[in-house]
């Protein structure tokens, strides 16, 4: 693990009090400009299951949490979260707001100032993932320590920007995470269009003139019942993460296709 890697790792496992308490003001406080942003700026509808997210993101449940999306800009995230958790969970949910991969390359290297860089997007709850290394990675290790300890995991499982209305191959590192978790997490898919618009790819700046952004949250998806195929069908640690990637890169091209109806007036095949 490089000292990019380590920085959000150490500070956390070492329970830094001065990281902590930065980390979380830096999380109200880009939840709270990503509400006032999207208000004043542009229309966003969501699907009518904001109840799944408040469930799923109780302090005092039972299973742990890994919530997929696509990836149209590099905005996606922190924005949309700023839209998805209420302000209660914003100002007081520190705990329980996830922890994300980001890219190496552009949210931990690079710049005059790299180190500084790191810190603030670590304290975005944001760990380095390094493309090209595979699911057997630190990033991919603190990630399911935080499952275990029941905070919320979300990934992009496209693995890039993909700014097109089409899910491109889904990214084996959401197999890794439910296989070897503790128990069996739930997965909650949501999906989204318009952000490509908000910040097309190459820009640096948004755009304030008002975009329409469309969000849908699918049904929970019970890991249970893939564990126990893999099981039944004795695949290897290979095909079980390929198994699991396919039926959550499935769920999510399904609820695209609907949503495409719904944001475009038309589907693209």
């Amino acid at each position: 693990m490089d000292k990019f890697q380590a920085i959000p790792v150490a500070l956390y496992h070492n329970n830094f009090k001065l990281w902590k308490r930065g980390s979380q003001l830096f999380v109200m406080t880009t939840g709270l400009a990503s509400k006032l942003f999207f208000n004043c700026f542009h229309d966003v509808s969501v699907s009518p299951f904001q109840y799944q997210l408040d469930h799923l993101f109780d302090e005092n449940r039972n299973r742990s949490v890994i919530t997929v999306s696509n990836h149209m800009s590099c905005l996606d995230d922190p924005l949309l979260w700023g839209v998805l958790l209420r302000m209660k969970r914003l100002l007081f949910g520190w705990d329980t707001v996830r922890w994300v991969p980001g890219a190496h390359e552009i949210c931990f290297d690079g710049g005059k100032f790299p180190n500084l860089k790191a810190l603030l997007i670590s304290m975005g709850k944001t760990v380095s993932c390094k493309r090209g290394e595979g699911v057997y990675q630190p990033c991919m290790d603190f990630c399911i320590e935080s499952l275990n300890k029941k905070i919320p995991v979300h990934l992009f499982v496209e693995g890039k920007v993909n700014d097109t209305p089409t899910l491109i191959r889904t990214k084996w590192g959401v197999g890794r995470l439910v296989l070897d978790s503790d128990d069996p997490p739930v997965i909650l898919p949501w999906i989204h269009r318009g952000m490509n618009e908000v910040l097309p790819l190459y820009h640096t700046v948004p755009k304030i003139s008002r975009k329409r952004i469309s969000i849908a949250i699918g049904d929970p998806i019970d890991t249970t019942p893939l564990l126990l195929d893999c099981k039944r069908f004795n695949l290897t640690s290979i095909a079980a993460r390929k198994y699991i990637t396919d039926v959550i890169e499935w769920r999510l091209d399904q609820m695209g296709h609907e949503l495409n109806a719904h944001h475009y007036g038309h589907e693209f095949s």
